[in-house]
């Protein structure tokens, strides 16, 4: 009889205060998993987009560098750094230059793409006349970014060249600098080192 008792005494119920207890619990569980989990979100997107911008600028880099590289170092050939304004460039400075087959390249970027142009002589180097061909990436490959700006410039007395870009996502606003020097390594000489100039009347 006293078991029966004992349970019939402690079918109470809950009390209002466990009850409350009970819910401010949950409830700092509840914020402290959300806070969690924003903050998981907020850093797999920054290193998502940290990722896509590496890959970007890796890309850009290589096809600037690679270009310039190779660069042609004839007697008439040359690596001229500037302002590109009046050819079409939108953003930062870009290069002209003579490629393998003796063609005059510009690079250039142009509203946040970047492009070669191609000419088939030095003297049609100039805003009234077209280039026989353009190069550039497909956009899909930009992955949402754009080149803000991109800087071109000689490093020391010889030939090598420091190439920065910038980079933004047009979605996020994420932005990303990256640069990189190369070795034009046609250019072997004290007269070919003279070939490569900076000059803002490109």
């Amino acid at each position: 009889m006293n078991g029966k008792e004992n349970l019939a005494k402690d079918n109470r119920g809950v009390t209002l205060t466990e009850m409350i207890v009970t819910f401010a619990l949950v409830g700092i569980f509840m914020a402290a998993a959300v806070s969690v989990i924003s903050s998981a979100i907020v850093t797999h997107s920054e290193l998502t987009a940290s990722m896509y911008a590496q890959s970007v600028g890796e890309m850009l880099l290589d096809k600037v560098t690679g270009e310039l590289a190779a660069a042609r170092a004839g007697e008439e050939d040359f690596i001229l750094i500037g302002d590109t304004a009046r050819l079409g460039g939108t953003e930062g400075n870009g290069a002209a230059f003579c490629d393998r087959d003796g063609k005059l390249v510009v690079c250039l970027v142009e509203d946040g793409l970047l492009r070669f142009r191609y000419w088939d002589a030095e003297e049609s180097l100039n805003e009234s006349n077209f280039p026989q061909n353009e190069w550039s990436f497909d956009e899909k490959a930009y992955m949402g970014f754009r080149i803000t700006d991109m800087q071109i410039h000689k490093v020391d007395e010889k030939n090598v060249l420091e190439i920065n870009v910038k980079i933004k996502n047009l979605k996020t606003g994420f932005e990303y600098s990256t640069s990189r020097c190369t070795r034009c390594y046609n250019f072997k000489s004290d007269g070919d080192y003279q070939r490569i100039t900076e000059d803002n009347s490109l």
